[in-house]
């Protein structure tokens, strides 16, 4: 049982990191990209996402923006039809979308796995976002500490 993927996103972005995946995968079989832009109303997303998640019952879905329109409208979908094994991930960096996309086509990712597969891919994926360089005492503190919050001067991240 192979899991589906899909982009959903704003503008041309799922196309775009489909193009990306495409050539650091060498392929994008079971991959969709659904894109939300000048040319598709929210009722034909709409309409869109729901067919795909009919026709698969193991899909994963990344969104470009937690809070954006393909994200609400695609986690309204997966929370209304309560399938166990649809998820959407908002805000996934490519390396995240790789990372599962290469475990799923080499068929690593079932059912029985699904949930610790997402819980070690999401928390690696943090672990790889860096900003550089570090020019300020305050950005200094959130290299070392991940889980620093702003100060109260709002000069923090």
């Amino acid at each position: 049982m192979t899991y589906q993927l899909a982009i959903v996103g704003h503008g041309r972005y799922p196309e775009g990191v489909m193009s990306a995946l495409k050539l650091l995968a060498g392929t994008t079989d079971n991959l969709h990209a659904f894109n939300l832009d000048e040319n598709t109303t929210h009722e034909q997303f709409t309409k869109d996402i729901d067919t795909f998640l009919d026709e698969n019952d193991d899909a994963i879905v990344f969104a470009d923006m937690t809070g954006g329109a393909p994200h609400q409208i695609t986690a309204r979908l997966i929370l209304d039809k309560n399938k166990p094994n649809q998820y959407i991930i908002s805000s996934a960096p490519v390396n995240l979308i790789l990372d599962l996309y290469a475990q799923c086509q080499a068929g690593m990712v079932t059912p029985e796995k699904i949930d610790g597969i997402l819980k070690n891919s999401l928390k690696e994926a943090k672990g790889l976002i860096q900003l550089l360089p570090l020019r300020n005492p305050v950005l200094d503190d959130l290299a070392e500490n991940d889980n620093a919050a702003p100060d109260d001067a709002g000069e923090g991240i």
